[in-house]
């Protein structure tokens, strides 16, 4: 009898549960995987609520595929917060998504594999050569790590990005511009849904929110992933600057206490 009922219930129940029960009973680590897929595929927000549970479970199994195999500089939790985010924007607000600093492309493909679910495009600004040449007096993060950016660290040359997108994401949603921020986003006039900024300096960080706050739509959010950086938490929390771009300093959450913080523009 109770296998009969476990028969008939087995495909309504989420792969990710299967999963996750399973490994349980046999007591082996693989439950780890299954819970780390498990925040996507139980996601309810805006458009990913009317996706089924196998398209969700596809959509979290090609990302951490993505994390896998290609080298990545963020964790799988953090990406999964962006992700929540860009699915929670009405379906009726314009605006693209934007990627600063991509090093090797893992981040580049996740949000590529998103950008279609949504109906928007991926603008990728990156110099392909690393850490530019900088003076900064990097010391330590607020976990207390060392942290150093030496010019040409975190390279990942434009053939390996593409590379990785074309294997893992979804290259047609892509638009790259390589080249030093200060040289390429000038000229970038796109209306911006969501942003994920992750430079390491503090100069970078300030010229991604010159050019790309402006362009975020009201109700907007970016991402920095250098909030654990007390350079970079100087620049967030500049005034003068918020005014020079335009503005009143926005609301901005984990400042000082996490790696990736959110900033979101006001309606």
């Amino acid at each position: 009898m109770h296998e009969q009922l476990t028969d008939r219930l087995r495909p309504f129940v989420p792969q990710p549960v299967i999963k996750a029960r399973r490994a349980i009973i046999k007591g082996v680590r693989s439950v780890r995987h299954a819970k780390a897929e498990w925040p996507l595929v139980s996601l309810q927000l805006g458009r990913l609520g009317t996706l089924n549970y196998r398209r969700r479970s596809i959509l979290a199994r090609r990302m951490l595929d993505v994390h896998a195999n290609v080298q990545c500089a963020h964790t799988h939790d953090e990406m999964v917060r962006i992700v929540r985010q860009v699915f929670a924007l009405p379906d009726d607000q314009p605006g693209c998504i934007v990627e600063a600093g991509c090093y090797k492309g893992g981040s580049t493909a996740k949000l590529s594999i998103v950008a279609p679910e949504v109906g928007r495009r991926l603008v990728v600004f990156d110099s392909f050569e690393g850490i530019p040449e900088n003076e900064e007096p990097h010391d330590t993060t607020i976990f207390g790590d060392r942290a150093r950016f030496a010019p040409g660290a975190y390279t990942g040359q434009l053939s390996e990005v593409v590379d990785n997108v074309a294997r893992w994401g979804e290259p047609d949603v892509c638009e790259m511009n390589p080249g030093w921020f200060e040289d390429t986003m000038p000229a970038f006039r796109q209306p911006i849904a969501i942003g994920f900024v992750d430079v390491d300096l503090a100069a970078s960080t300030r010229t991604c929110l010159q050019h790309l706050y402006p362009r975020l739509i009201p109700g907007g959010v970016l991402f920095s992933h250098d909030g654990h950086l007390p350079l970079c938490i100087d620049v967030l929390r500049d005034r003068n600057l918020w005014r020079r771009i335009g503005g009143p300093p926005p609301e901005i959450t984990g400042l000082g206490t996490t790696k990736l913080v959110r900033i979101r523009k006001p309606r």
